[in-house]
Parts: structure tokens; C-alpha cells; sequence
């Protein structure tokens, strides 16, 4: 079975690394995989330790004639089974190539923005040549399902996105006090690119109503942290020396891993990356009821709360930082509930067994 797996490959190693995993494991399974995409030096770095075959392939713009002609030629030469698209703008580009070919084809999708009514859709996800569509979640998959019609609806396959906590044995905690937070602190953690439909504000919102004795420090993270909302919203806290708008870094999970309490405050949310790599480094979650990120959790291993409800997010953080033994119980929780409900393996399989369903149809 030859795949060609194509990535977007240009963002850090680390948001890229369930699905390079993923490739690795199909590898490791028997599958001849070709990896593609545009792939940075930090990712190029890690790629040559590891036992796949990967091409510098991909579109430069959306629509790229001349992506179109590589992706016919890798597909000629390689003689591709089947592809697998987790790139939106390179799938656009190929996705004509593949019509009146015999060669299959999956692509993954992990919200629920997804509308049969846009017609871009069906120059990718909704595309009638698309034999598969890989939901990362069940919230996602029943979204799919309701954007297609008849038998198509078939097409829309649940496969959880899995992670390993081996993967980030690694990385070294980091030392907090670079930005001013004790060692004894309670340090409160988000993670995200900060639109609108991530519910930032309900996060900071929340440093309003905290009920603790103990000294607490909000951490946020990602693209958008510094906008003059974000700041003003800090500056009315009771705790505004505490809260740290940090930006995009490159130190995510060492963060983690000094972090005590990871906090989701989504609108909506497929599934959650910042999550699963929170959960993979043992820590316990406080998150909005937005959709597919509850199914990561359970009663024993986070706290759901209200949507847009920043005294219910305050409430449970409250309670987390109170008890310590109850915080480190969860944080341990999450992270065997990775192991064992969601582990990359697990997906790994459920992949494989997709792949073998379409060639044999």
C-alpha cells in the first residue's frame, strides 16, 4: 500500500506531531508512506531521525498549477494508492488530479466549520472525489455528517486524534520566576490562537472571582495576547500582577510542565491540541462545555463548566488550587486517560483499518 500523507509541514514541530506520528505509525505498520509539505528547519530536523520518506512539496499560493504538476508527478511516481490530505490549500490543489483515477483518498477535518451551503467546500472537504472524511472527534463527526446528503454521509469516519505522553518525557519544566511567579504559586494556564471563538475573555474575566487564599498567576499563551482588550480586561483584575500575557512562544510544553492547571475557555472547540499535550504532561483541566474537547475528559480528570460563565470557570479553579491532592489525583488522571482512551496507537490502527476498507471496496 503506497500513501502519500500531505501536511502542511511550515508550523512548529510540536502542533505537527500527532500527525507525523501518525505517518510514522502507518510506517511502522507495513504502509509505504510519502510524506509531504513545506516543512520548516525544526521540522526537516526531526524528520531525519526518523524512519520515513519525506519531499519538500507544496502550494505557494492557493491555487498553484505548478503544485498541481508535482503532486501528478509524485503521484506517478510512487504509484500512490492512496493520499492523505491534513492540508486544506494543498488538497485544493490536488484533489483534481485524483478524478478518474482509481487512487483513494482521505482528508482530515477538526471543527464544525465545515457548511454545505459555502461552495469553496466542494473544491476540498465536501469534493466529490474525497472517498473519506476523518473526524477527529464524535461533536465533529455529527457536524460532518449533517453538511452531506445520502449515502455520502457514509464518508464521515470518527478517529480520535491521539497523542503519547512519551513524547514529551523530554522536555524540561520551565523556570517560571523568568516572568515574575514564585515557586509556591498556583500557576493557571491557557494556550491558543485568540479569536474570538476562543473565549479569552471569559479567562481572564474569571481572575475576577477567584475565592483562594493561595496566590494564583494566570498564564496566556499564542497569537493575540497583547491586544489592547486582553490588557485593559488585566488591569481591572484584583490579581493584575499575577496575570502574564506572554504571546506566541516556542516553549509551550516546558510551560506546561510547570504549569498546575490547564484552562479551556472555547466558544466551540473540535477537539483541543493545547489539551491533549496538557494532559500528556499530567496536568488537570478546567474547560468550557464547547463541543468535542469534553469527550477528552471525564469527571475524574477535569472540571466542565458553562460556556461564556466566568464564575464557573473562577469556581473550579478555585477548587483546584485549594486542593492539592485533588489537583495532582486529576492531573494524574488525565494523563493515563491519554494512555488508554487516546493513545496515537489507537489511531494508528483505526487509520490503517480505513485505508484497508477503501482498497478493498
Amino acid at each position: 500500500m503506497n500513501v502519500l500523507f500531505v501536511i502542511k509541514g511550515n508550523e512548529p514541530y510540536v502542533s505537527q506531531q500527532a500527525q507525523i506520528e501518525l505517518a510514522v505509525g502507518l510506517q511502522e505498520k507495513g504502509v509505504n508512506v510519502l510524506l509531504t509539505g513545506n516543512f520548516s528547519e525544526e521540522v526537516e530536523h526531526y524528520l531525519k531521525d526518523l524512519t520515513i520518506q519525506y519531499k519538500k512539496v507544496f502550494p505557494k499560493k492557493s491555487i498553484d498549477k505548478k503544485y498541481t504538476e508535482d503532486f501528478k508527478q509524485l503521484v506517478k511516481e510512487y504509484q500512490i494508492d492512496l493520499v492523505h490530505f491534513v492540508d486544506g490549500t494543498s488538497s485544493r490543489n490536488a484533489i483534481p488530479v485524483l478524478r478518474k483515477t482509481n487512487i483513494k483518498s482521505v482528508i482530515y477535518f477538526g471543527s464544525a466549520s465545515l457548511h454545505w451551503y459555502d461552495p469553496s467546500s466542494y473544491l476540498t472537504y465536501l469534493n466529490s472525489n474525497i472517498d473519506a472524511i476523518i473526524c477527529n472527534s464524535q461533536f465533529v463527526y455529527n457536524h460532518v455528517r449533517n453538511q452531506l446528503f445520502g449515502s455520502n454521509k457514509e464518508k464521515a469516519v470518527k478517529i480520535y486524534k491521539g497523542y503519547n505522553p512519551d513524547w514529551f518525557v523530554d522536555f524540561s519544566p520551565k523556570d517560571l520566576s523568568e516572568f515574575g511567579i514564585p515557586q509556591d504559586a498556583i500557576v493557571v494556564t491557557l494556550v491558543g490562537n485568540h479569536r474570538k471563538i476562543k473565549g479569552t475573555k471569559y479567562f481572564l474575566e474569571s481572575s475576577y472571582h477567584l475565592k483562594t487564599d493561595k496566590k494564583v498567576h494566570y498564564i496566556l499563551i499564542g497569537e493575540r495576547t497583547q491586544q489592547a482588550s486582553f490588557e485593559a480586561m488585566k488591569e481591572k483584575s484584583p490579581i493584575k500582577d499575577q496575570i502574564h500575557l506572554l504571546g506566541r512562544r516556542d516553549d509551550v510544553v516546558s510551560i506546561l510542565k510547570s504549569t498546575d492547571i490547564y484552562t479551556q475557555t472555547s466558544l466551540e472547540e473540535g477537539f483541543g491540541r493545547a489539551i491533549s499535550e496538557a494532559m500528556s504532561v499530567g496536568k488537570p483541566i478546567v474547560m468550557t462545555d464547547a463541543g468535542g474537547c469534553t469527550e477528552l475528559i471525564d469527571e475524574n480528570s477535569g472540571i466542565v463548566v458553562p460556556k461564556k460563565d466566568s464564575k464557573a470557570i473562577a469556581g473550579a479553579i478555585s477548587k483546584l488550587a485549594n486542593d492539592d491532592a485533588l489537583r495532582t489525583q486529576m492531573g494524574n488522571n488525565a494523563q493515563e486517560r491519554i494512555r488508554s482512551v487516546y493513545h496515537i496507537n489507537d489511531t494508528v490502527k483505526a487509520t490503517l483499518n480505513l485505508y484497508q476498507d477503501l482498497l478493498n471496496q
